[in-house]
């Protein structure tokens, strides 16, 4: 694939590197002892350590501090599945400023806690995710506060695509990096720098087949209105906003699109929780099994996989457990 380098958006990174680095410090990257094996090494980037438990906090991070002391004044609304909120949550703690966080209604009690923890105000939306970014946006508008997206903002991605920078300091020659792909904002960011850093790394997508909109919107060249099925990897799980900027990167900077069944994304977050002795929630297991579908193309090769977070229901833990 021959990338384009968007030099703006690598410029953006760098300084999300620089603003957020008193918030946000470098997560371990940490050598799997169950899927290395031989000549081939195979690395858990641990974003499931970040203070809210999830990579969502850079980006938001981030965005917070790139506001104005007025525009923190009035407030900030967002929406989020729990990952984002919090991370959002966890901003607006420690700036002061007033939070609103529009969830769905079937939020996971982990995550909901895991917001209101940090004072946010949570409204909880029916329905599919996508429903919950709309009614945001129009509170924000109609209230006069800034609207914190998901993913569908450059300084969002700016704030994710940290975690390349992380990684291409510690090693500079990858041959892959496996991503989970909700809506387009960790991996529009970790593309776009590992496409300044380290062009020849590719950079794999995978999504839960029961809910991989962005991978069908890629297919069909446009952002799809599609429903999505009951899924364990619930932070990656939902539409995408029409006209998101993350459908352009996601199209032009991933290498290849994966998708995998929820059996399969179990059986991943089973092996990192037993690798690493860490907690692991749905997507990371998403990330796990697509490197497991293809463990034989990379026999002998160094990869990267996003362990993007951990927080997950004490029951589905045990569940899987």
């Amino acid at each position: 694939m021959n990338k384009e380098k968007g030099t703006d958006q690598f410029i953006e990174i760098a300084k999300a590197s620089a603003r957020i680095r008193n918030v946000v410090e470098p997560t371990p990257l940490v050598k799997s002892k169950l899927l290395s094996d031989g000549d081939t090494e195979v690395y858990f980037k641990m974003e499931n350590l970040n203070p809210t438990g999830s990579f969502k906090l850079r980006g938001a991070a981030n965005k917070i501090l790139s506001m104005t002391d007025t525009e923190r004044e009035r407030g900030v609304v967002t929406a989020s599945t729990g990952n984002h909120g919090a991370g959002v949550g966890y901003m607006c703690h420690k700036t002061g400023t007033k939070g609103t966080v529009f969830a769905p209604s079937d939020v996971s009690q982990t995550k909901y806690d895991g917001m209101i923890a940090y004072g946010v105000e949570v409204v909880k939306t029916d329905g599919d995710p996508i429903n919950g970014e709309i009614a945001s946006r129009k509170y924000a508008a109609d209230n006069g506060k800034s609207f914190v997206s998901p993913y569908n903002d450059m300084q969002i991605v700016g704030g994710q695509g940290t975690i390349g920078f992380e990684l291409f300091a510690e090693h500079q020659d990858f041959d892959a990096v496996f991503i989970s792909l909700g809506g387009g904002g960790l991996m529009s960011g970790i593309a776009i720098a590992m496409a300044n850093l380290s062009p020849d790394t590719r950079i794999i997508a995978v999504s839960p087949t029961n809910s991989n909109v962005m991978q069908q919107s890629v297919a069909a060249g446009e952002v799809l209105d599609l429903p999505s099925e009951p899924t364990l990897s619930d932070g990656t799980a939902g539409g995408v906003e029409q006209g998101t900027i993350t459908f352009e990167y996601c199209r032009d900077y991933v290498d290849e699109f994966i998708d995998v069944s929820e059996e399969e994304l179990i059986e991943g977050l089973q092996i990192f929780i037993e690798d690493t002795n860490t907690i692991g929630e749905g997507a990371v297991g998403v990330a796990i099994a697509g490197y497991l579908k293809q463990k034989h193309h990379w026999a002998g090769k160094k990869v990267a996989i996003i362990a993007c977070g951990g927080n997950i229901a004490k029951s589905t833990l045990k569940e899987i457990l």
